[in-house]
């Protein structure tokens, strides 16, 4: 699972640690991730509007992570 923090900007960000509400999603998982911002998880666990230009930007940014972490795994 991963931890999702939403920033004084607005902006979505990984944060296990963080200050603050955070919203829980499946490590990994794009469908995941869908289903959060089609159901409007992220607004309901932040308590605060999250538009979707911020969601894409953290699904780029998941994505990327993945494939980074992947890469690192294979040498």
């Amino acid at each position: 699972m991963i931890r999702v923090v939403r920033r004084a900007d607005g902006r979505l960000d990984v944060d296990r640690a963080g200050p603050g509400r955070g919203a829980w999603l499946c490590r990994e998982s794009a469908a995941c991730l869908a289903e959060a911002a089609r159901r409007h998880g992220f607004e309901r666990a932040f308590r605060a509007p999250v538009n979707a230009a911020a969601v894409e930007l953290l699904a780029a940014n998941l994505e990327r992570s993945s494939k980074q972490a992947a890469l690192d795994v294979r040498g």
